[in-house]
């Protein structure tokens, strides 16, 4: 037993480098003097500064733009999981080939690149007025996420709630609506947490969507996006861009770790409820 556990756990050391040495490089990079670094930019720090954090910070505005980049990440993650729950819900209630085949095109379009109908969203946002709008960002990375949550949420009450669970509440008197609320949703929290956690992590970091729709309007540039602005043609700055990236990589982290136990559940199902 302790030679499969001691096993297991070299593998998984094994997989985790080639994650653990880039994000060590780029702490290494965000926090050496520029001195230090322009020596030997590959080397091991000598040095140790907070300066090139703080002038991030500052010349890119990383504040404001953390709050843009919430209230994109807010707005996204409310209606991918609303609608996600009110989806997987109904499919799981009904079926029929017809029905069954509708759930997988709107499964099947999370496979379709983003930059394949993300022009033309743009151009109609944009008749409209409807760009530089943090809400608008927030709601076409719910869109865009949508079909994974769905996925996800079915996948899971496929588990839970199972016919016999569903005949029972029946004939103890139950509508659509109180079985919803009254077993469907409280089911459904391992696999919302996950939904909520992943769409989150997607939504801060996402460039492609938020460059596209809040070009042209410094004030509402989330994260990534302020980020960019510390690289000019005369100077790359890569020791401001590591500074930018390690800042908005702590927030990802932190959700992570506070819905580990969520997504675990939530991509492994409960048979047993």
């Amino acid at each position: 037993m302790k030679s499969v556990r001691r096993t297991k756990t070299a593998i998984a050391i094994v997989i985790s480098i080639p994650f653990i040495v880039p994000f060590l490089f780029l702490i290494s990079t965000a926090i050496r003097e520029p001195v230090d670094y322009m020596a030997d930019p590959g080397g091991l720090p000598k040095s140790f500064t907070l300066a090139n954090i703080v002038s991030a910070w500052v010349d890119a505005d990383l504040g404001r733009a953390l709050l843009s980049t919430l209230v994109t990440c807010v707005v996204a993650c409310l209606v991918s999981a609303v609608a996600a729950l009110a989806g997987a819900f109904w499919f799981r209630l009904n079926h029929g080939r017809s029905i069954d085949l509708l759930r997988w095109i709107l499964v099947s379009g999370y496979a379709i690149p983003v930059v394949a109908w993300l022009i033309p969203v743009f151009v109609i946002l944009a008749n409209v007025g409807l760009t530089a709008n943090l809400v608008i960002v927030g709601l076409i990375n719910a869109v865009s996420a949508l079909p994974f949550g769905l996925y996800l949420v079915h996948t899971y009450f496929q588990q839970v709630l199972t016919p016999e669970l569903l005949e029972a509440a029946t004939l103890d008197g139950a509508g659509v609506y109180r079985i919803f609320r009254a077993i469907a949703f409280p089911l459904s929290l391992p696999a919302l947490a996950s939904t909520i956690a992943l769409v989150f992590v997607w939504t801060f970091g996402d460039l492609l969507i938020a460059a596209t729709l809040l070009q042209g309007d410094p004030s509402v540039y989330t994260i990534t996006l302020a980020a960019t602005s510390l690289t000019t043609r005369e100077d790359i700055n890569l020791q401001g861009q590591a500074a930018a990236a390690l800042v908005a990589l702590l927030p990802t982290l932190v959700v992570f770790a506070v819905a580990q136990k969520a997504l675990a559940t939530g991509f492994g199902g409960v048979s047993d409820k």
